[in-house]
């Protein structure tokens, strides 16, 4: 148990230097999701009929196939016709592709669990649809939201460890590194799994306050 703790705190400065591109990962992919996340809700709730079917095919497909496929499709795949991109950026686009998916659903969700009678009672008083949006959805919605948008946020940092098949140095890449020269695989991830925990616990603990605080629908 020594010798681990000993191991750990040698290599743990050099694996905790991942958290900075982990972060950055994180931020600039949760950028990217709610853009495409409010765009794929609007686009299953038109009333026009081939933006919904837009949205259903975005979200569907995106759902149902594995991350990995997708991050190599966006690196490797383009790559093969001529559209390069560094690895970080890579990264970047498929977590956002990925994410905004899932953003698209807690968004409509969100719209959907206002009371309908609300809406029609703004819309008695003369209200326009963009005032009722912004005045009477999305003010409720946004209460709606947020429990399950934390449950993103963490799977979103977990999913960042994807990087590390295109070589993007976040935490399981400086782990992975670690392992490799060292020969102590469980040891290294064990400490990439603790770095882990004490990012991702805290947020599930705030999702959970959020969530009894949430009203009652």
């Amino acid at each position: 148990m020594t010798d681990f703790f000993t191991f750990a705190l040698t290599y743990l400065p050099y694996v905790a230097k991942g958290i900075i591109i982990t972060a950055e990962l994180t931020a600039l992919s949760l950028l990217g999701s709610l853009v495409l996340g409010l765009l794929g809700a609007l686009a299953k709730g038109a009333r026009q009929r081939p933006l919904r079917w837009l949205g259903n095919i975005y979200v569907e497909v995106i759902r149902g196939t594995p991350a990995l496929l997708q991050i190599f499709l966006i690196y490797f795949g383009l790559a093969s016709y001529g559209v390069r991109l560094d690895p970080f950026s890579a990264a970047v686009i498929t977590l956002s592709i990925l994410g905004g998916a899932y953003v698209t659903e807690i968004i409509r969700a969100g719209i959907e669990a206002v009371d309908r009678g609300q809406v029609e009672a703004a819309t008695s008083l003369g209200m326009s649809p963009l005032q009722i949006m912004r005045r009477i959805v999305l003010p409720q919605a946004s209460v709606m939201m947020l429990p399950p948008f934390t449950n993103y946020l963490i799977s979103l940092i977990k999913d960042t460890s994807l990087a590390l098949t295109i070589s993007v140095p976040e935490i399981m890449y400086r782990s992975y590194d670690v392992a490799s020269q060292t020969f102590r695989s469980m040891d290294i991830y064990l400490v990439a799994g603790m770095i882990y925990l004490a990012i991702c616990i805290p947020l599930s603990r705030l999702a959970r306050r959020l969530e009894l605080r949430r009203p009652p629908r």
